[in-house]
């Protein structure tokens, strides 16, 4: 559970997912507004994220552009509750160089969403966003 934990804090760690912003978040991933997110939506919504993240566009994030992305995504900062962004990039570094790379943070992406989905209907609804996303953004 927690590298699953871990996981997930990292493909979308500017996020805090109560009230407002998983609402922001929720209604700019239901691209065709059917109230749901699917898959193929959570995936566009992760990439449009990393593109956000990666501050000199080299198609790699450090910890310090995720950082200094957080506020501008979420639209609040980040709490000391939340897992540091070396953390969530260390959680899915899969060649171990301490960035994050777009590949590896889709493939993150395509397991959040694996493990959000709890009624495994190929959608995430509101409610299963904000819970996974409230139990993966907390430090472990």
């Amino acid at each position: 559970m927690k590298a699953l934990s871990l996981i997930a804090g990292a493909l979308l760690t500017a996020q805090a997912f109560a009230g407002p912003a998983i609402d922001k978040e929720f209604t700019s991933m239901d691209t065709d507004h059917d109230g749901k997110v699917s898959a193929a939506e959570h995936a566009s919504g992760a990439k449009m994220m990393f593109g956000k993240m990666d501050a000199n566009h080299d198609g790699k994030v450090t910890a310090a552009e995720m950082t200094a992305a957080h506020q501008a995504i979420t639209g609040q900062a980040a709490k000391k509750s939340d897992m540091p962004a070396a953390d969530k990039i260390k959680a899915v570094d899969s060649d171990g160089d301490g960035v994050l790379t777009a590949d590896e943070h889709a493939k993150a992406s395509a397991s959040m969403f694996a493990k959000m989905d709890a009624d495994k209907d190929g959608f995430l609804s509101k409610q299963e966003m904000a819970a996974g996303h409230a139990a993966m953004m907390k430090k472990q």
